[in-house]
């Protein structure tokens, strides 16, 4: 990792003094006289420090830590003090500086907190790293990429049925990616596993050749209230005489609701499945860039085209649509974008009340993010009275519990 430093200290003397002596150090400094100035270099994965004094005008070093925390909350800041702001500092330890040091500090003292500050720095940057290279080769995380909450615990239990054997309800809306989950069991089960999809809604294939299999197998299912009688019967002869068949059952309705069908509930009672339900994605809407952009690439892909960039006003109205459909929805939209037909979303030469307008969900959802649902603070940041902060959420639609 490279030593660098973001220095924020309003004292010029200090500030270069100190800046000097890092310097010597070969640590790179960046060196800035407000929170204001620093703010565009403070940025998750920073690899480096923030050290910053306190008692500064405007913006003290409590709302550099407040901005730090927002951006990387495993971002090391250490404070400095003057020798009346102790009290002061230990408050920041507890709002989370990583260390504080009192002015002036000796050379040795210094060098030895901000080593320390680099190597928990380099411990955490290198962990991320894992975990990136972890989920490159997660189909989980691949197929169902997010970081909302219904995201990550539909992750792990992708994770943790995928090797079992048990049978399984796959139930959720239109277009939230059951076949998908069911693939994505299926590769995370047992190595030499063959994977079959049936749908009873228009395959004409009898399943007796999946009856006289012998193979470890994955059977997806979809449709099953549409399957006849016939059908029922020869499913129960393949539980009982394949053990090394695990059925994976697609369905809209919960197991509740498609167990009111005696002969589903009959079925269900020999496959005793356990249920596992895919989130739609007004539930995952802190997730919608990374879906969007997700889709976008598949459709690049598709079309043999070339990745565009994509402008701040496409993201607010993503964040803007409730998205009925799905992820088919999503991919349509994504698809007109990639082709700039069918759109309605303001012209760069709108106004730019028009443009600002636009922007305000994305700027809304993306405090909520750094707040992590908070909606008092991102209000206050935003320094929007309550009753306006809701109002704003209100028009888009947001909600901020789905940010925590």
């Amino acid at each position: 990792m490279n030593k660098q430093v973001i220095l924020i200290e309003d004292d010029d003397a200090m500030r270069v003094s100190l800046a000097q002596t890092l310097d010597l150090e070969d640590i790179i400094v960046i060196a800035a006289n407000s929170l204001m100035q620093a703010k565009r270099n403070i940025r998750a994965n920073f690899p480096g420090i923030i050290i910053s004094d306190i008692r500064m005008p405007i913006n003290d070093g409590f709302d550099v830590l407040s901005h730090v925390q927002s951006v990387d909350n495993e971002l090391p800041t250490i404070m400095l003090t003057g020798e009346a702001d102790v009290p002061m500092a230990l408050k920041a330890l507890k709002s989370g500086a990583y260390d504080f040091l009192e002015k002036p500090c000796p050379r040795d003292k210094l060098m030895e907190t901000i080593h320390r500050a680099f190597e928990y720095r380099n411990i955490i940057l290198q962990k991320r790293k894992l975990e990136r290279e972890i989920q490159r080769n997660d189909p989980a995380v691949l197929n169902f990429p997010g970081q909302s909450k219904p995201s990550k615990t539909l992750q792990n239990l992708l994770r943790k049925l995928g090797p079992i054997s048990s049978h399984i309800l796959i139930s959720g809306e239109e277009g939230v990616g059951k076949k998908l989950a069911a693939f994505t069991l299926h590769t995370l089960g047992r190595e030499n596993t063959i994977f079959r999809s049936h749908n009873f809604a228009s395959s004409t294939n009898s399943l007796d050749k999946i009856l006289k299999s012998k193979n470890v197998m994955n059977l997806s299912i979809q449709s099953l209230h549409l399957a006849k009688e016939s059908d029922y019967e020869v499913l129960k002869s393949i539980i009982i005489h394949n053990q090394d068949i695990r059925i994976l059952i697609s369905s809209r309705l919960p197991f509740l609701r498609l167990t009111e069908d005696i002969k589903i509930k009959k079925l269900f009672e020999a496959l005793e499945p356990v249920e596992i339900s895919i989130p739609n994605l007004r539930t995952r809407r802190k997730d919608l860039p990374i879906l969007f952009e997700q889709v976008l690439r598949e459709e690049v892909r598709n079309l043999n085209l070339d990745m565009p960039n994509i402008p701040q006003k496409i993201y607010a109205e993503i964040m803007s649509k409730s998205w009925e459909g799905n992820i088919p929805q999503l991919r349509t939209f994504a698809r007109k974008f990639l082709l700039k037909i069918g759109l309605s979303y303001p012209k760069e030469e709108e106004t730019l009340a028009d443009q600002l307008y636009n922007f305000e969900a994305l700027v809304l959802c993306e405090t909520l993010r750094k707040t992590k649902g908070k909606a008092a603070l991102a209000s206050t940041k935003l320094g929007l009275p309550r009753k306006t902060f809701y109002d704003r959420l209100a028009r888009y639609n947001i909600k901020p519990k789905d940010f925590r």
